[in-house]
């Protein structure tokens, strides 16, 4: 199985490799290993201190291999955007984020009784018996 190297960072060199693999399993050739050589900025959690086994230097130098810089840098380069499209693409996903940030924060409205819904094909005899106690409880504390 043949294999490539990309940069994970450079979303046009990621596309090129992978259309041409996509190509080759096509026809017939098989498929391919794509490595794609990628870094995490951020920690891993909040309670992460990464600063424990990497240094500043290594992340500051990624940071410059940022993969929307660099997709930002070749359209440009390609007079595929400009001043206008950035300003463009920036407020688009602003309002995505704003809106995605408002969907996560909200509380969902939960029915107790899903908990018992798409575990089996076909419920079994306890899982019945259970969805029913658990009805009747509801009931009686006047949720249901």
């Amino acid at each position: 199985m043949p294999g490539r190297l990309v940069d994970g960072n450079d979303v046009v060199a990621v596309h090129q490799v992978l259309t041409e693999a996509v190509a080759r399993a096509r026809r017939g050739g098989g498929p391919t290993l794509v490595e794609a050589v990628t870094y995490r900025i951020d920690a891993h959690t909040n309670a992460d201190d990464a600063t424990r086994y990497r240094e500043a230097a290594e992340v500051e130098t990624w940071r410059a291999h940022d993969p929307v810089l660099i997709l930002e840098r070749e359209l440009t380069e390609r007079g595929l955007l400009d001043e206008d499209g950035r300003r463009a693409a920036a407020e688009a996903a602003e309002t995505m984020a704003a809106d995605l940030r408002e969907r996560m924060n909200a509380d969902p409205v939960l029915d107790p009784m899903d908990l018992f819904a798409h575990v089996y094909a076909e419920q079994t005899t306890q899982l019945r018996e259970q969805a029913a106690q658990l009805r009747a409880e509801l009931e009686a504390e006047g949720e249901a």
